[in-house]
């Protein structure tokens, strides 16, 4: 089903292709859900001063990635 590249990609994670599938739906619907914090900030910076930082801090944590 997975190409070689695919496979090797999920060992390199040590995932199961469900896994690493919920995994990045996960980051793409925080990701989403963080676009209008951002616009407001960016027209309003008083607004959600830390909030993109926060988020992708955690997401990269969650990945093990920082």
């Amino acid at each position: 089903m997975f190409s070689k590249k695919c496979k090797l990609h999920l060992q390199s994670q040590n995932e199961t292709g469900l896994e690493h599938m919920f995994h990045a739906i996960k980051t793409a619907v925080r990701l989403q859900l963080l676009i209008p914090v951002l616009l407001i900030h960016a027209v309003a910076p008083r607004f959600f001063t830390d909030r993109g930082t926060t988020v992708i801090q955690d997401i990269l944590k969650d990945r093990k990635i920082q």
